[in-house]
């Protein structure tokens, strides 16, 4: 007699690779140009002040646990269940989805005017004297009206294309006109680290992690759901380990210095025919 070995599964397909990427996608946002001026505010790790690096291991820990368990719940959750809203009604009932919607509402308003405000100040510094930045604003409002008005994640997964490779373009610039600009200098002065700081750093974190509503409809995607908390730790882990390279990179360069924004700090968005506080001159 003859036993056959169980077939083992493969440890990441094609499908699972597809997954991560669209999670990696929703994650890598502009919160990525705010993770050096973290570490401006709290600090990267020496001499006992890594505020910004607990900051971003334990968001980082904390974002990729509670969506595993996100997924798992999923596991056990009816077929009828396949949106957020959906999940929180099936665990808490009608409160429950009342409070999913009211909070993700409050993502869905509060998150795009970050996006606004950053395009707005941006092409105010490619057009100036054109357009104040409540005009490019409102323009930039009304180009993206269709793009909020696809369906499905399917169909939008160009714009989450687009919109990632932007965002990594963007980091991968600031980063190496910073490093080639400071090069030479002295080693940039330590931030003087207040709670206020260290507050600031949660804050723009949370902003740079925010997948947990597209769990639900990928996971039901997936032709084996199973397989999703490796997807998600994968992907988060990858988005994770991202942030912290252009953190460390941006902090190495321009130290306390760094703007709110890792653009802010090689171009003057209050008056583009200014220096920045690191030098650099738009031109």
């Amino acid at each position: 007699m003859v036993t056959q070995s169980p077939t083992r599964s493969a440890l990441f397909t094609l499908e699972d690779a597809k997954i991560a990427f669209n999670i990696f996608c929703c994650i890598c946002g502009i919160g990525s140009l705010g993770m050096p001026s973290n570490y401006a505010r709290a600090g990267w790790g020496r001499a006992g002040w890594g505020y910004a690096t607990i900051a971003l291991l334990f968001m980082a820990f904390a974002n990729i646990y509670a969506t595993v368990l996100l997924s798992k719940v999923m596991l056990v959750a009816p077929v009828t269940v396949k949106t957020y809203s959906d999940l929180g009604e099936w665990v808490a009932g009608k409160w429950g989805r009342i409070v999913v919607v009211v909070s993700q509402m409050g993502v869905c308003l509060l998150a795009p005017c970050a996006f606004l405000v950053l395009g707005g100040t941006l092409l105010d510094v490619l057009f100036p004297d054109s357009f104040s930045q409540t005009v490019w604003i409102i323009f930039m409002a009304l180009m993206v009206v269709p793009v909020a008005l696809i369906p499905t994640l399917k169909e939008s997964a160009g714009m989450a294309v687009a919109g990632c490779l932007g965002t990594i373009i963007a980091d991968v610039i600031g980063v190496v006109i910073l490093l080639y600009e400071e090069r030479g200098h002295p080693t940039p002065p330590t931030p003087d680290v207040t709670l206020h700081q260290v507050l600031t750093t949660f804050g723009n974190l949370s902003l740079a992690y925010a997948a947990a509503i597209v769990i639900p409809d990928l996971q039901r995607q997936h032709s084996q759901p199973e397989r999703m908390p490796r997807v998600i730790v994968v992907s988060l882990g990858l988005a994770s380990a991202f942030f912290m390279a252009i953190a460390v990179i941006g902090y190495l360069a321009g130290g306390c210095q760094l703007s709110g924004n890792l653009l802010f700090s090689i171009v003057n968005t209050s008056d583009p025919y200014s220096t920045t506080t690191l030098g650099f001159l738009a031109d």
